[in-house]
């Protein structure tokens, strides 16, 4: 087995297995946020993602990578989302169809079109997760 470089940190280790991508020191960093994360959910069992976040410091794609090897599992559903711009709870993408259609009222035609194509790739993307 040869030398990886850690995915959160850069730096050169050597892995004990295959599938192994941290170093040891970003491992136990890892595995204390999850520690933090599911005490809090203990405590508060219907917390959402936002919540969770908010209250634990813990980044959000790092609540999702949790949740998607599986050493983490929300009881509230993951598509609860709040829109980047107003902050109102949506289910999908990362604003609201109000917000949304305020941005697209001010671009040409062209340019509304190539938006809401980009838009519907992230749409797209997300959903796969």
């Amino acid at each position: 087995m040869g030398l990886r470089n850690c995915v959160e940190c850069g730096k050169v280790f050597t892995p004990e297995n295959e599938s192994q991508t941290m170093c040891s020191s970003c491992q136990i960093a890892e595995s204390k946020e999850l520690k933090k994360v599911t005490d809090y959910l203990r405590k508060f069992p219907l917390a959402s993602i936002m919540e969770v976040n908010e209250k634990t410091g813990v980044s959000q794609a790092r609540l999702f990578r949790f949740i998607k090897s599986g050493s983490l599992k929300m009881r509230k559903p993951v598509d609860e989302f709040k829109c980047r711009i107003c902050g109102k709870e949506i289910k999908k993408g990362s604003v609201c169809d109000r917000c949304r259609s305020k941005i697209e009222g001010g671009i040409s035609d062209p340019e509304r079109e190539k938006k809401r194509k980009m838009q519907e790739d992230i749409n797209r993307k997300h959903r796969r997760r």
